[in-house]
Parts: structure tokens; sequence; C-alpha cells
């Protein structure tokens, strides 16, 4: 088999991933329909990654969740999660447990997360989620989340997350509006 053969193979989509996919479109438009004006819609990633979470407790600075693994989270033999599945949850979880704690929104700007054992995180198996703020300096946020498998205690992964900003600073006026470039 040639390269351009084996390349065009590698990327063939089946049928049966092509109507997950359509299923999951489908589903978020159904949402987005329903939504009443000035409600928040989650995008089709959030609802692809998200979708299942249950939230158990939350308080300023922490937050106990619990996740179903779904096979769509899992890598292509199924075996267990997939690391992008788990990087997702530490940036959603992570900047949740921020504005738990009473901060304003932020944006990423940092996060090192450790695949501890991914075998520990199968199909069907339900992970413990706890995320805590680490601090708060100025506009910048950390937090850790640690992710593991509720019925074994084994560890998953565990994160740390780094955010900065206040978003709903309100914007200058136009008179005021300086531009400088290094250009």
């Amino acid at each position: 088999m040639d390269l351009k053969t084996a390349a065009a193979e590698a990327m063939r989509v089946s049928d049966e991933d092509g109507a997950r996919v359509d299923s999951l479109n489908q589903a978020a438009a159904a949402m987005r329909q329903s939504q009443k004006e000035g409600d928040v819609v989650p995008s089709f990633f959030e609802g692809f990654a998200l979708q299942g979470i249950r939230v158990d407790a939350i308080s300023p600075g922490r937050i106990l969740c619990s996740f179903t693994v779904p096979a769509r989270l899992t890598t292509a033999d199924g075996n267990h999660l997939a690391p992008g599945a788990v990087v997702s949850l530490v940036d959603e979880i992570g900047s949740a447990v921020s504005v738990a704690d009473g901060k304003h929104p932020k944006v990423s700007v940092d996060m090192s997360v450790s695949l501890v054992d991914l075998a520990a995180a199968a199909s069907g198996d339900v992970l413990r989620i706890t995320a805590r703020a680490l601090g708060h300096k100025g506009y910048y946020s950390g937090t850790h989340v640690l992710i593991a498998n509720a019925a074994t205690g084994k560890v998953v992964a565990e994160g740390r997350h780094s955010l900065f900003g206040k978003l709903k600073a309100a914007p200058l006026p136009s008179s005021t509006l300086i531009i400088k470039s290094n250009i």
C-alpha cells in the first residue's frame, strides 16, 4: 500500500462515527433552538466533552463532580479514557472552580496535566473529579484538578491550571483609546 492510500484509509470516517457526529450536531441544534434569549448555550465541543458531568458539591474554591466515562471519550480501542478528554476536563473544571471562588471568568494561560493511569478509566467507569482553587493574585488564578476512579480510588490524572483576566471589564471610551505598536 502506497503512502497516499494509507493516509486516505487512516483519515476515513466510518459510517458509525459519522452517525455519532451527526446526532451530536442535531442535539446541539435542537438545544440552541429551545434556548431563551440570553441563555448560555454550550458549544458543540463543550457538549461533546462535558455531557453527563454531574456537580455533586460546590463551595467557594472547591468543586466535586462525578462523571461516567462515555465510549465517545475513550481511545480507538475503547480500553481507556482519551488523553484529550482528560485535558478538556482539567480545562473546564479548573475554570469553573475559579469562578466558584467568586472570581470573574478568565482565560487559560497554562495547564500542566499528568496522565497518571489512563487505563484506570474505561468506558462505563465512574470518575470522581475534585477541583480546588489554589489562590488568586491580581487577575491571575491557579487551580488544581484531580481525576480518580470512584470505585477503585486509582488516580487517572492530575492537572494544574493557570488562568488570567477580568473578562467583565468595561471597554475604554473611543476618545481615550491609544494604540501602540512595536512594528
